[in-house]
């Protein structure tokens, strides 16, 4: 990978991270509940995610 594609992928990535990081800073109490906002602001890949619930229950969703 030559210097300019190295450069402009940290450069992406810098920038999804700011954006995270304010998305987090935002929220002004504890997250008691699933937030779609934040959920989507960290998700950088949709492929396979385990939701574990207070219960113990787990639900698994995508390929691994």
């Amino acid at each position: 990978m030559d210097h300019d594609k190295v450069n402009d992928l940290k450069a992406g990535l810098k920038q999804r991270f700011d954006e995270i990081v304010q998305t987090i800073n935002s929220r002004n109490s504890l997250l008691e509940e699933f937030d779609e906002e934040i959920f989507n602001a960290l998700v950088l890949t949709p492929t396979h995610f385990i939701f574990e619930f207070k219960s113990g229950m787990r639900v698994e969703e995508g390929g691994k």
